[in-house]
């Protein structure tokens, strides 16, 4: 071969991959360029190893652009950082797809679209109506004066079992003296409340081993999708690696919820009554019952349905209180606000209830700035492009997925002035009152979190209770900072001993 030859069949294939790292859609936006195999995401990698989300906000400005775009593996896709940008994504019917195809969520749900999370179209349209429409009745989108008054009595129990110690073999892991074991001695409460929405049935004091396994389940589970396991939804070859990029985890953490999910549900079946329905479960299963009922409606889509739907108050309410009470003891004066508010409305006669959270201002601040600054989900869930479309007058393709960085929202210096600040008072206006919220922990529009209501209700009521029973601190050798996260799913913190003395 010719050595002229030889220079023109480098130069071609130094084009052709020139060609592969900046081609995307005509008229698209900026886009972060690719490498093989990996897309764009070996550069998200390159910044921030741990949490790629952190780098996006680098190729924003490199780009200068509130909308980029980039290749994860084979998938073209555009990341939203801004606030009006994410709200339309939110807000407008032709973004309100799901990325379908991905093997290993599918894998999960039995090998099949099933769910409510992950699946689009009439099936998502159909499954979102029953399940909003019959959640309601048992306090899941609005109030309900059973579940409140049985939620009370679970949060009665969890303040005496701190107070009193451990009984079980179970509790003595989590509980050394004074010293508690978080986010795991929330576990039983958490578990138990969400469950007894599904199912109208609690675990006792004896069982909450069960409850504490459906949520380490979930940890396991959603830690599983953390850097590396992320690469398995746009790479599914990976999954062939065993648990070297989180694979086995995934799949081990999710039927663990579904093996208790099944043996539940045949309980349920046996005892179901006609006149009865003590649980959102009930009302499913005499749908399934029903001979006109379309082919949405089946036994395995009514399980993954359900692990969806705990996932977060098994995994995420938890996560979340945790975060709020490290960040009130590194601000020891917005802990002393906070149960001074307590102290003043409620005081010690009585235990704070939903009721008070009107004339508690404060303490819905402080919980709306911990989730501001501590994003819980930095990327959201990913939306889809329904059809081709226009977004900040840049074309998106049908089927594009959409990824909304609420993390960047959230710390949108030009929105929130001092971002990095924790700071409850940016939630309240000059009479102390609680003012517009703008951030979106929750998401917005039809894709809005079914559960928002019910995890706004948990969290108060166990943060308030335990403001109110308790003074918190830090123990010598525990993972004490801000800093002290794992990524996955969901931002968490590591796991720590904490020490509560009684007030």
């Amino acid at each position: 071969m010719s050595p002229f030859l030889v220079i023109i069949l480098v130069l071609l294939a130094v084009y052709k991959l020139y060609r592969f790292t900046i081609d995307k859609p005509p008229n698209s936006p900026p886009g972060i360029i690719r490498l093989p195999i990996g897309g764009s995401y070996w550069m998200l990698l390159w910044k921030n190893y741990k949490f790629p989300h952190l780098a996006v906000d680098y190729y924003t400005k490199k780009l200068k652009s509130k909308i980029i775009s980039g290749y994860f593996g084979d998938f073209f896709l555009v990341i939203v950082n801004d606030y009006a940008s994410i709200k339309e994504v939110f807000t407008r019917e032709e973004f309100d797809g799901r990325v379908t195809c991905l093997e290993t969520i599918n894998d999960r749900a039995f090998g099949k679209k099933l769910g409510i999370f992950f699946i689009d179209g009439p099936q998502w349209h159909e499954q979102r109506r029953f399940a909003l429409r019959y959640m309601r009745d048992f306090g899941f989108g609005r109030r309900q004066d059973k579940l409140e008054s049985e939620i009370m009595d679970e949060m009665s129990l969890f303040i005496d079992i701190l107070k009193n110690g451990p009984i079980y073999d179970g509790e003595k892991e989590i509980m050394k003296g004074n010293l508690m074991l978080f986010p795991d001695i929330l576990y039983a409460t958490s578990a138990n409340n969400i469950w007894n929405v599904m199912f109208g049935q609690r675990f006792d004091r004896s069982k909450h081993d069960i409850s504490r396994h459906l949520c380490r389940s979930a940890m396991m589970f959603q830690r599983a999708n953390e850097t590396t396991g992320g690469m398995i939804l746009f790479l599914p070859i990976l999954k062939y690696f065993g648990n070297m990029f989180g694979y086995t985890n995934h799949m081990k953490g999710n039927y663990a919820i579904v093996d208790v999910v099944k043996k539940t549900l045949e309980e349920q079946k046996i005892t179901l009554s006609e006149h009865i329905d003590r649980g959102f479960v009930d009302k499913y299963l005499k749908k399934l019952n029903e001979n006109d009922k379309s082919e949405y409606f089946t036994e395995e889509q009514l399980i993954i349905l359900l692990v969806d739907v705990m996932f977060p108050a098994l995994s995420a309410s938890p996560t979340v209180i945790t975060h709020i009470i490290k960040y009130l003891m590194h601000h020891p004066k917005a802990m002393e606000k906070a149960q001074s508010e307590i102290d003043t409305i409620v005081g010690t006669g009585r235990l704070v209830t939903w009721e008070d959270r009107k004339d508690l201002p404060y303490i819905e601040a402080v919980i709306r700035e911990t989730m501001r600054i501590e994003t819980l989900t930095p990327f959201g869930v990913i939306h889809k492009a329904l059809k081709d479309t226009t977004l900040g007058g840049y074309d998106i393709p049908a089927n594009t997925p959409i990824f909304t960085n609420l993390s960047a929202m959230h710390h949108d210096r030009e929105m929130w002035g001092d971002p990095e600040n924790f700071r409850p008072e940016r939630f309240l206006k000059e009479d102390g009152q609680i003012c517009k919220d703008m951030s979106l922990p929750f998401g917005l529009g039809h894709r809005v979190c079914m559960g928002e209501t019910y995890a706004r209700y948990t969290i108060f009521e166990t943060l308030a209770l335990l403001l109110q029973n308790f003074n918190f601190s830090f123990v010598e050798g525990e993972p004490s900072s801000l800093e002290d996260r794992v990524p996955g799913l969901i931002v968490n913190v590591k796991e720590l001993w904490i020490r509560l003395e009684l007030r």
